[in-house]
């Protein structure tokens, strides 16, 4: 505990260790209800994106993915498409990533995609490669990409991993980002800043919540509180500005994936598209924006259970 006094000399007293404690829990209990939330909008989006893209003709779809590879020179970049397929019908119960010996039924569908297992494991950051959880981790996205529930372009492996049977219509959008990556300068520097952003919102969000608010009448005392002070008070922003490099890119890969749909498919299908890379979209302009709320509302709540008392007030 320790006493401020402010500006106009009214004293103040910081909360005891577990006052601040509880604070801190509540903050990240309440980011964490926030951020999860966005699970509850996700899964009937992508719900809908495997029914619009099943509800294709597979045929012309599949058509019209390889002359857009093709006409793009993708290959020429050293871009590979994975067309992932799923060969047992097991739902993920649960992702335990501590608990080796929890019962997870994704682990037990075996290894039928050895480039794709492959480009999964070059992908991760090398440090993690070398631990005994790499490959629950390789496990758990190949389960993801052979359900058909993501696609993903893997800048590292240049691999575009996709379900086609039953998320064909997001193949356009994913060779988007391949272009991005491969045929631009400029988008392969912003698609880059995805890890280095996302970090920094991590950052922006602990620091608020760590950071205890200002009393008015209080100043900072030298540049690192300074600093730190202007995150607490700007956090929801600073971390909806973090993901602005994220949704530009994702946009630009929808753009031109659109533009090649929009040639190779007949105008019903090309609606399609159009309608899922839109829902695409969303699921990522929806989690920057609960991603700025949850880290608002974590140091909003931590502030109010840990909020200095008037000297004399019984504090924890």
């Amino acid at each position: 505990m320790t006493t401020i006094i402010t500006d106009n000399g009214q004293m103040y007293n910081t909360p005891g260790f577990w006052t601040t404690a509880g604070a801190l829990v509540a903050g990240s209990a309440a980011h964490s209800a926030v951020k999860k939330s966005n699970t509850l909008i996700a899964e009937p989006l992508i719900k809908t994106m495997k029914e619009t893209s099943q509800s294709c003709d597979n045929k012309t779809l599949r058509a019209a993915i390889n002359d857009a590879f093709t006409s793009a020179k993708l290959s020429e970049n050293g871009v590979e498409l994975l067309d992932v397929k799923q060969v047992a019908e097991n739902k993920l119960r649960s992702f335990d990533f501590f608990n080796k010996t929890k019962n997870v039924a994704y682990l037990k569908e075996p290894v039928v995609n050895k480039k794709l297992h492959e480009a999964l494991l070059n992908s991760l950051p090398k440090f993690l490669r070398k631990t005994n959880y790499s490959e629950r981790i390789v496990n758990l996205f190949e389960y993801i990409f052979k359900t058909g529930n993501n696609a993903a372009y893997l800048p590292k492996t240049k691999k575009i991993a996709i379900n086609i049977d039953k998320l064909g219509v997001l193949a356009f959008h994913e060779m988007g980002h391949a272009i991005n990556h491969n045929q631009s300068k400029i988008w392969k520097v912003v698609q880059g800043m995805r890890v280095p952003t996302k970090v920094a919102s991590g950052v922006f969000a602990l620091t608020a919540l760590f950071k205890r608010k200002k009393l008015e009448g209080e100043h900072p005392v030298n540049t690192f509180d300074k600093v730190t002070t202007f995150v607490k008070d700007n956090v929801g922003k600073l971390v909806l500005a973090s993901a602005v490099p994220i949704v530009a890119e994702e946009l630009m890969a929808t753009y031109r994936g659109n533009k090649m749909a929009k040639k190779l498919l007949p105008a019903e299908m090309f609606a399609k598209v159009r309608k899922t890379n839109r829902l695409c979209a969303v699921t990522y302009i929806t989690a920057a924006v609960l991603s700025a709320i949850a880290a608002r509302a974590a140091s909003e709540i931590r502030d109010k259970v840990a909020e200095p008392k008037l000297a004399g007030q019984r504090n924890a």
